[in-house]
């Protein structure tokens, strides 16, 4: 992700992402919607990270270091999000279970080959319209 990306254009990038994993699941290209459905995860959650940052503040190195990282606790964190997603985890065990399974996710994944059963399961948990993930990072978005 290069530089410059507004709050909007992550937003719909990650919902994208997620759509295209569904369509690709479909066509069961396994691997590359197992790869494109934590892809909308980061994105999301890089869109959280983007409504923190003030236009007139420089953001601390270490900030901006972390926002170019692809794990999601970190992002989580960045997000300020940490706190909820732990009320989320234990008020909706669905979500903690799902939460578990994309937290597995990996951007090195695009270059494994994912089964069906992993790359279904994956893109259910993010898309899941009650407990998925990026329903969740959507109301903080």
């Amino acid at each position: 992700m290069g530089l410059g990306h507004t709050r909007d254009d992550l937003r719909a990038n990650a919902q994208a992402k997620l759509d295209d994993a569904q369509i690709l699941l479909g066509q069961k290209r396994y691997s590359n919607a197992y790869y494109l459905a934590g892809y909308a995860v980061e994105l999301g959650l890089k869109a959280c990270i983007a409504a923190q940052i003030s236009a007139e503040t420089i953001p601390d190195k270490a900030f901006l270091r972390g926002i170019l990282n692809h794990q999601f606790g970190g992002l989580v964190g960045l997000a300020g999000l940490a706190g909820l997603l732990n009320d989320q985890k234990d008020a909706d065990p669905v979500f903690a279970a799902n939460w578990a399974l994309v937290s597995e996710w990996e951007p090195d994944s695009r270059y494994e080959a994912k089964d069906p059963m992993s790359a279904s399961l994956l893109v259910q948990a993010i898309a899941d319209p009650k407990s998925g993930v990026l329903q969740w990072i959507k109301i903080h978005w």
